[in-house]
């Protein structure tokens, strides 16, 4: 009992490090970002998930858009004079918008440029935009594109509008910060709603490269870039948007401007401003710095989850699936896993609200191969465990008769009942047994029967035999069930003379061991084969008078012969010389039984027994 336990906490030992080496792979997968676009597309489904934005924030930006039908109005947008943006700042100052900033670089020279800076400057509240080159320069950093002096020196502010997307081409992250020298640069979105705020500085302390704190809002930071909110609203770009030529032509309400921040940009397509967002959408370059004023505005900001963090959810799932595989069966250990899945998803949905992004693939991923992984342990192990078993269960019945059970039990007919079958029976019973172990002390009696016993069962394996039980100082076996065997009665007398002359070689090879004879009876006949007992206690055997009588043979015959049934004597006929016996009187049976030995050799018959030649004997049957 105590080793069977301590084999099965050997067991659930190691499928639970399994789950865990499994999981400590997810880790490493995690950390060297094997899967990264699977990975980053897996999170995005969050974005979808999450609740509309709320009206009260998102109201607050008025997109004033360089669309399609602007440029069908006004020409080409590369040919418009500056009087148009001098016109637009004009009008929305009168409409009372508290920040104009734009999505557009004016970084050449024009006619009108003065008129423009006139108007930047009275307006007072207007941030201009800067980009950066795609070529670097000779220190290898990038070469930003401002606007003219005139403009800068006029504007209430500028910020960089750098877009960076990941790998993937998706935009996830604006980069609010840029290092320039020794100094840090904002971008367009943080510096615009600084000044919405009223705030005389961009950024209340000096960014330390986690957040940065801009008008009471800490602001998480990833290599200083923040992870933008985006709205999932399907049908809405989440803000009103209006068209620059509406606005010029007055169509434009006049209240969406009040104390908005309005950005100008283009939103027309084929200007090279449009990426694709966590959203499934692409999106301007205007309504990406729109979804990141809002999510500065808001306060609705996304820190991911620590690699820690993931790293200890990834092992905690782990073990808890290790567990729940080990515990149960496939089945439900199939529904445990899918439940953790979903339960992880709700929370991860459920956090991503409340502004922390769980990675919603490794962790499922570590369930779905900790799942697959453990079933594979325990299936294996299961083979390798029943593979033990029959070996065990070999080891006392026939290895044939081990399987066929087995078999019966996992196809769950195991009864009681059996079948008639044509069958070859071979005893062999020692000779002088009880006198042996009078005079034998009980180890060496004991080995001198198993070195005995191991020659004969060595002697009917070889010839497709199969042992179906042991009598203390007997074995009896038998040929053509459970498994087939066509010359059934042949391979019984050649093993049986095969485990004579085998025993005889052993005695002559051996002088100190105890001499210990054996006679050897066989039998063949039909005879009932199946599972005999009870349902409580079964055993795989054979019964009927062709047992019965190789046993009495058996009994009978001297040590080192082998005496044989009429039967089996016509099967073999013509393969061994055999002396007829005559006819017996077996214990038991009523009638005489004609009985045969076979010769081993000259040498091993008996001087009274005459040699018949196997053909003239034919005659006497």
């Amino acid at each position: 009992m105590t080793n069977r336990i301590t084999k099965k906490k050997k067991r659930f030992t190691l499928g639970l490090a399994t789950a865990l080496i499994v999981g400590l792979i997810c880790c490493l997968l995690s950390y060297f970002q094997f899967f990264y676009t699977l990975d980053q597309q897996s999170n995005d489904l969050l974005y979808k998930g999450q609740s509309n934005f709320p009206s009260d924030n998102s109201q607050k930006i008025v997109i004033v858009a360089i669309d399609d039908a602007s440029l069908a109005e006004l020409g080409r947008f590369s040919s418009w004079p500056r009087t148009i943006y001098t016109e637009l700042v004009n009008n929305l100052n009168r409409n009372e918008a508290r920040i104009i900033a734009f999505d557009i670089l004016f970084s050449e020279t024009s006619p009108d440029d003065e008129g423009l800076a006139a108007a930047i400057k009275s307006a007072g509240n207007v941030i201009l935009p800067y980009a950066g080159t795609t070529e670097s320069n000779e220190t290898g950093e990038i070469e930003s594109i401002r606007p003219l002096k005139i403009f800068e020196e006029s504007a209430l502010g500028i910020g960089h509008a750098y877009m960076i997307p990941d790998d993937d081409g998706v935009v996830r992250k604006l980069p609010i910060l840029i290092q320039q020298d020794e100094r840090y640069e904002a971008s367009l979105a943080l510096t615009t709603i600084s000044k919405y705020l009223r705030r005389t500085q961009v950024y209340d302390s000096q960014p330390n490269g986690k957040y940065i704190i801009t008008a009471g809002r800490e602001i998480p930071l990833q290599d200083y870039g923040m992870q933008i909110n985006y709205t999932n609203n399907p049908t809405s770009k989440g803000f009103v948007t209006v068209s620059i030529v509406d606005v010029l032509s007055g169509k434009a309400s006049q209240d969406i401007f009040k104390d908005k921040i309005v950005l100008v940009g283009i939103t027309a397509l084929g200007f090279g401003d449009t990426y694709w967002t966590p959203m499934g959408q692409a999106l301007s370059g205007v309504e990406i710095h729109a979804h990141a004023m809002y999510t500065i505005l808001s306060g609705r900001f996304l820190k991911p989850a620590s690699s820690p963090v993931m790293y200890v959810s990834i092992m905690l799932l782990a073990f808890i699936c290790g567990l729940v595989v080990l515990r149960f069966q496939v089945i439900w250990s199939a529904l445990s896993t899918v439940f953790l899945c979903i339960t992880y998803f709700i929370s991860a949905f459920y956090f991503f609200d409340r502004g922390l992004l769980l990675d919603i693939f490794y962790p499922p991923l570590s369930l779905v191969l900790v799942f697959v992984g453990v079933t594979l342990y325990n299936v294996t192990l299961e083979r390798l465990e029943k593979g033990e078993i029959t070996r065990t269960f070999g080891r006392y019945v026939s290895p044939s008769v081990a399987t066929k059970i087995l078999n019966t039990v996992n196809e769950g007919s195991l009864e009681l009942g059996g079948k008639e079958c044509p069958v070859t029976v071979l005893f062999a019973d020692a000779r002088n047994y009880t006198g042996f172990c009078e005079k034998t002390g009980p180890q060496l009696l004991v080995s001198t029967l198993n070195r005995y016993l191991s020659v004969i069962i060595e002697a009917i394996s070889k010839h497709n035999g199969i042992v179906n039980k042991f009598g203390g100082d007997s074995i009896m076996a038998v040929w053509n069930a459970p498994i087939t065997c066509t010359e059934h009665a042949l391979s019984a007398v050649r093993a049986a003379v095969k485990a004579q002359e085998e025993i005889s070689i052993l005695q002559a090879n051996t002088p100190n061991l105890p001499k210990m004879e054996f006679g050897i009876g066989v039998n063949s006949g039909v005879a009932v084969v199946g599972n005999m007992g009870s349902l409580d206690r079964l055993e795989y055997s054979l019964i009927g008078d062709t047992v019965n009588t190789a046993a009495r043979l058996s009994a009978l015959a001297p040590g080192g012969r082998v005496w044989i049934g009429a039967k089996t004597f016509e099967y073999v006929i013509n393969q061994f010389e055999v002396v007829p016996l005559g006819h017996l009187t077996l214990k038991g049976k009523g009638e005489l039984v004609s009985a045969y030995e076979v010769s081993l050799s000259i040498q091993s018959i008996s001087s009274q027994s005459q040699l018949w030649p196997a053909k003239t004997l034919k005659a006497l049957v």
